[in-house]
């Protein structure tokens, strides 16, 4: 006999899968549009980006899935193989919306750290950094304890202490917190813990989830970039990270008019229950 938690986990894990290729679908079908070249065929681009981004919302749907059984087997190891797979799937998406092949570019996000391997004519190793996240982390640094071992082994900054950027009180009940790219563990609520980190590293890619849309931008940075030099300089390190902005307003809109003090409220926000979800299954 099937249990009701058992049905309700597998509905959730559907809905998950539909989220994340849905993002990758509908978001990497619009950039391949707006880069379109004048004489490529419309019908053709949105057709080849909707279905690269499927294929890469499918592997951060799976990314997800790794990353929950560092809290599922208590295992730290499936950190960097979690992010691997994001990494894959998140680049896959990017190209897709820039109207490139998906094989094109390969971007690894550690931290506010972007690196990237352009494959296309010849081999590249590019650095760049992301400023929103670098700026948020740095804030976290100034105000709590960095963990370097926990940071190794999970592939994130991770930082202990009870200081974060946008909340006012302590807030000594929450266990931990995602400032963008950083995860923050509560030491008044007991520290480290598997789900915890699982959690916010769940957190972390739901960030990454909406890279997509820099690749929205590409154009017209790209008529900045022809007008100043100093533009083209700091392009060369910074790839803009206007994703958070994005991310950050839907999570909030999940919880306007919410009782966040509530289970039912609190997760009532797809972020959180997706979270939820891949750390407590």
């Amino acid at each position: 006999m099937i249990s009701t938690s058992s049905v309700r986990s597998q509905s959730n894990q559907t809905e998950a899968a539909i989220f994340n290729i849905g993002i990758g679908t509908i978001f990497s079908g619009i950039g391949a549009v707006i880069n379109k070249e004048p004489q490529e065929k419309f019908g053709k681009v949105l057709v080849k980006g909707m279905a690269q981004g499927a294929l890469g919302g499918y592997l951060v749907y799976e990314s997800k899935v790794i990353a929950g059984r560092i809290s599922n087997q208590k295992n730290l190891t499936y950190g960097w193989p979690a992010k691997f797979m994001n990494s894959a799937g998140t680049s896959i998406i990017e190209n897709a919306a820039s109207n490139r092949n998906f094989w094109e570019q390969w971007n690894l996000n550690i931290g506010f750290n972007r690196i990237e391997f352009h494959t296309k004519d010849r081999f590249q190793l590019k650095y760049r950094i992301q400023p929103v996240s670098f700026l948020l982390t740095a804030y976290t640094a100034v105000q709590n304890k960095f963990e370097p071992e926990l940071s190794l082994r999970v592939g994130e900054f991770v930082f202990s202490g009870n200081n974060t950027f946008g909340y006012e009180d302590n807030n000594d009940y929450y266990l931990g917190r995602a400032i963008s790219t950083a995860i923050l563990l509560n030491p008044e609520a007991g520290g480290f813990n598997y789900n915890t980190v699982t959690h916010e590293l769940i957190h972390v890619f739901q960030y990454h989830d909406f890279n997509v849309l820099n690749a929205y931008t590409i154009k017209p940075l790209e008529e900045f970039k022809k007008g100043s030099g100093f533009f083209r300089k700091m392009d060369k390190i910074f790839h803009y990270d206007f994703n958070i902005f994005v991310f950050a307003g839907l999570y909030k809109m999940e919880h306007f008019g919410k009782d966040q003090k509530s289970f039912e409220g609190y997760y009532s926000n797809y972020f959180e229950r997706e979270a939820y979800l891949f750390s407590n299954y």
